[in-house]
């Protein structure tokens, strides 16, 4: 188990905005911060799918997603790497859909991966506090963050593809 805190943006009030770097394979070192927003409302979490050849690895997998104002299909990725507040998750699957807008370069997180979390929200201290906490099934899996949610909101365990 292990616990780690991060700050949030103080420019973002208005939304639960953080630093992360994802792991670039083709520089084999981690990049430059972007930006992470922490949304407890949604199912999977998300990247622009024109990141994912640099940060992951796409699946042939699609399913069926609306966000914001997108709807269609989005395939699965899985990211090689996510640090977090100098914690380190490994193979995080998201959803890669082509969207427009501010947050093109962002992460959306959603609760695929903080169902593996115990966290707080500090707003005094403007900050995320997390405990990773994995269920017994997410702790038989070589990589506990290889799943998403289908549009029912069932777990679909994507331990097999890679």
């Amino acid at each position: 188990m292990s616990s780690f805190s991060v700050k949030f943006n103080p420019n973002r009030p208005c939304r639960y905005v953080f630093d992360a770097n994802l792991w670039d394979s083709h520089a084999n070192k981690f990049s430059k911060p972007i930006d992470v927003l922490f949304d407890t409302g949604a199912f999977n979490t998300t990247i622009h799918k024109m990141l994912v050849a640099k940060y992951g690895i796409m699946t042939n997998q699609t399913m069926k997603v609306t966000l914001g104002s997108y709807s269609g299909d989005a395939n699965i990725c899985i990211l090689h790497k996510l640090r977090i507040g100098g914690h380190v998750l490994e193979k995080v699957v998201a959803l890669a859909i082509p969207f427009d807008g501010e947050l093109k370069d962002h992460i959306l997180l959603g609760t695929n991966v903080m169902k593996n979390w115990k966290f707080a929200i500090s707003s005094a201290e403007n900050q995320l506090d997390v405990t990773e906490q994995f269920s017994d099934t997410a702790r038989l899996r070589e990589y506990p963050y290889r799943y998403c949610f289908d549009n029912k909101g069932q777990v679909m365990a994507l331990q097999e593809i890679m």
